[in-house]
């Protein structure tokens, strides 16, 4: 369950409020957009911001060479195949990009085809280059709604980190993802969009 596994994760790893705090604010420093040089630090902190939030979150590319920059799981049945695309200057999504998440997805559905994929892009724009063809159900999320991302999880980490320990109680945990729409069913509606034709 997301509550239990984030309450784990951040009881774990955060010895007091304050910690929690910087540690949050810290990941987003790392997610740089329009500068290329900065894109595995964007990916490292984008799976540990999944941590935080509960998801089981990995970086298949990373780990065996293949797949997309994050995997997170969402649900027991639907994960987010996501490709961050923070480097980028371009204001359409442009066709080799397009292909990689597509690519992504199929490696998800060739990997476990029992799991819904959800295709995600961090880009600065959500329209579609004229040669690109969308990825079927695609959500973009752009600087502005990763700042919206951003301030809802700061939100969530001062919520937290307001008394002692409140961070590893699962019911806190729960109702403060419910809150700031965090949770695998409203994350992606709360902070993505979809991508949008040139």
């Amino acid at each position: 369950m997301q509550s239990r596994a984030a309450a784990e994760f951040l009881a774990d790893r955060y010895r007091d409020g304050v910690s929690l705090r910087l540690g949050v604010q810290a990941l987003f420093e790392e997610v740089v957009w329009g500068d290329d040089e900065r894109s595995d630090d964007a990916e490292a902190a984008w799976r540990s911001l999944g941590e935080h939030l509960g998801f089981a979150s990995s970086r298949p590319e990373k780990l065996c060479g293949r797949g997309p920059d994050n995997l997170w799981a969402l649900t027991a049945t639907r994960q987010a195949v996501i490709e961050l695309k923070t480097g980028c200057t371009t204001d359409t999504i442009a066709k080799k990009d397009m292909d990689q998440l597509g690519g992504s997805v199929r490696w998800l559905n060739d990997h476990n085809p029992e799991v819904e994929a959800v295709p995600v892009m961090l880009h600065p724009s959500r329209a579609a280059d004229a040669k690109a063809t969308a990825v079927p159900g695609m959500r973009v999320i752009t600087p502005e709604l990763f700042e919206k991302l951003k301030d809802a999880v700061m939100a969530y980490a001062a919520a937290l980190a307001s008394s002692p320990d409140r961070w590893a109680d699962e019911q806190a945990v729960r109702e403060q993802l419910a809150h700031h729409k965090l949770t695998g069913d409203r994350f992606l509606t709360a902070y993505a969009e979809p991508v949008s034709p040139s």
